[in-house]
């Protein structure tokens, strides 16, 4: 078995041993003691050795030389080695000092004559019956005094008269109020959120579109010396405003000469009622070519015609947009109450739009359709208080107004707003709050069975009565049943309400 082996020094005690013991996980304990000038311990030094070995769950041993100790040891039942090595190899076997004792004892030769004057000394004498009689009934009735102010027990039931206590207070929050005053001033805290929509919608408008193109002829002259050549697409416009540009249909070589000229068959460029022109509206041929060429149209030019067509107009793009952001106002309160922390309260009237991210009309306004879309991202923020500070201003003003002799009964408060919020954008946001809640009047639980110990449960009553404002008469209910008095102390009677 492992044993723990602690060498002690001639300074120590059984103080300084019992420490180093402590720290001992081993089941056996080795104390070696110095060959000179061992610690000088006592046998009640051992027999606590012995008790702390115990307690660490192990056994303790000496190695020692010493005589005295030697014996001392043996006497405690301490098993004693000469050496460590021997400790180590022997297996530990208390004697224990019970046993030495009952063996002296049994061994012991008693003298009769010592048992006999024992005897004497014991001998019962007579003792006065009447004095015992005096002692058990004092203890009956001291026992009955106890019942008296110890058995009886009491219940006193109290339905305390109720009433409510309502108040409204104007409130005002901002974010620039940073702490909370009694006079209703609360701080608010800003909140943001992004949502984005789609939305898809009718285009209204009505504009003449162009459904054929104009054509014509025009005469192209000459006005250089060499041949000029001129090919199709060549581009002729008009000489005043609106511009109306055509396009030449046939490649047209015009013969040398300042002054030659050719026909050429022309066609405007886009169709509708406006590439219908007067003769001689057209003189101008677009490009290089303009410098070696002229052109006229000696009679009109037309054929254009239009239609009518479905286009997006601005009260269109208005009216679409008007439409998507009230939605998306409404799913930004929503994703705006769920980020929301614990007790805040969110103030959808503060709602604002902060930017707009992205507005895209596909088709733009202005641009033919039947039916375009909007596509909006929007970045909204919103005011919210903590209901916890409401509660607080709201219960500071109505403990400020509490009649005296009341309390309030808990759990019934509560608050709603009433009225329109008024919100000044990026100043303050005021609104008025109904609060209300149940009080009670006071009732003294030490007051009321101070006044009523010891006295019949009628006259108890009507003493409650008489000196609490209560909705109901008391309820009494003693224990045991059939004790006619409510108890004398007043710790055994309980106050309760309902």
């Amino acid at each position: 078995m492992k044993t723990q082996i602690i060498r002690l020094e001639t300074h120590d005690d059984y103080i300084s041993i019992r420490d180093k013991m402590s720290w001992s996980k081993a089941r056996r304990i080795l104390l070696v003691f110095p060959r000179r000038h061992p610690p000088a311990l006592q046998r009640l030094d051992l027999i606590l050795l012995q008790r702390q070995a115990k307690a660490l769950g192990g056994q303790v041993g000496l190695v020692t030389q010493d005589k005295d100790l030697i014996l001392e040891a043996q006497e405690v039942g301490l098993p004693v080695f000469p050496t460590i090595p021997a400790a180590q190899r022997t297996t530990w076997q208390s004697n224990s000092r019970r046993r030495r004792l009952l063996r002296f004892r049994k061994t012991r030769k008693t003298d009769p004559q010592t048992i006999r004057s024992l005897l004497n000394e014991t001998h019962p004498q007579s003792e006065n019956i009447w004095l015992r009689l005096i002692f058990f009934v004092l203890g009956v009735v001291s026992f009955s005094a106890l019942m008296l102010f110890f058995l009886p027990s009491a219940t006193i039931v109290l339905k305390p008269y109720q009433e409510e206590q309502s108040i409204e207070m104007r409130i005002r929050t901002s974010p620039r109020i940073e702490v909370v005053s009694p006079s209703g001033l609360l701080p608010a805290e800003v909140y943001t959120v992004v949502v984005r929509g789609s939305l898809a919608g009718d285009a209204t408008g009505i504009q003449p579109v162009g459904e054929k193109k104009a054509s014509g002829t025009v005469n192209l002259i000459n006005l250089t010396n060499e041949p000029v050549i001129v090919p199709q697409g060549t581009i002729l416009r008009t000489f005043s405003e609106p511009v109306v540009r055509f396009e030449t249909t046939q490649n047209v070589t015009l013969p040398a000469g300042n002054g030659q000229s050719r026909e050429v068959n022309v066609r405007a460029l886009v169709a509708g009622s406006k590439g219908n022109v007067p003769a001689r509206a057209l003189g101008t041929v677009e490009g290089s070519l303009g410098l070696t060429v002229a052109a006229e149209n000696p009679q009109a030019i037309f054929g254009g015609s239009d239609r009518q067509g479905r286009v997006v107009s601005e009260p269109d793009a208005v009216r679409l947009y008007d439409t998507l952001i009230t939605s998306l106002a409404e799913n930004a309160v929503e994703e705006l109450q769920k980020i929301l922390p614990d007790r805040k309260i969110l103030l959808p009237e503060t709602l604002i739009i902060e930017r707009v991210l992205e507005k895209v009309y596909q088709p733009a306004p202005g641009e033919l359709a039947d039916r375009f879309v909007l596509n909006l991202q929007v970045e909204f923020s919103a005011w919210a208080y903590d209901s916890s500070q409401i509660e607080r201003i709201l219960t500071d003003a109505m403990n400020a107004n509490l009649p005296v002799g009341m309390a309030t009964v808990e759990g019934t408060f509560q608050y709603r707003e009433i009225g329109q919020i008024t919100f000044r954008e990026d100043e303050w946001a005021e609104f008025t709050l109904a609060a209300s809640r149940l009080i009670k009047a006071d009732v003294e639980a030490a007051q009321i069975t101070a006044a009523v110990r010891g006295l019949p449960p009628e006259q108890a009553v009507e003493m409650i009565n008489h000196q609490n404002q209560l909705a109901a008469p008391p309820e009494i209910l003693i224990q045991p049943s059939w004790w006619k008095r409510l108890p004398f102390l007043t710790f055994r009677m309980v106050v309760m309400e309902e």
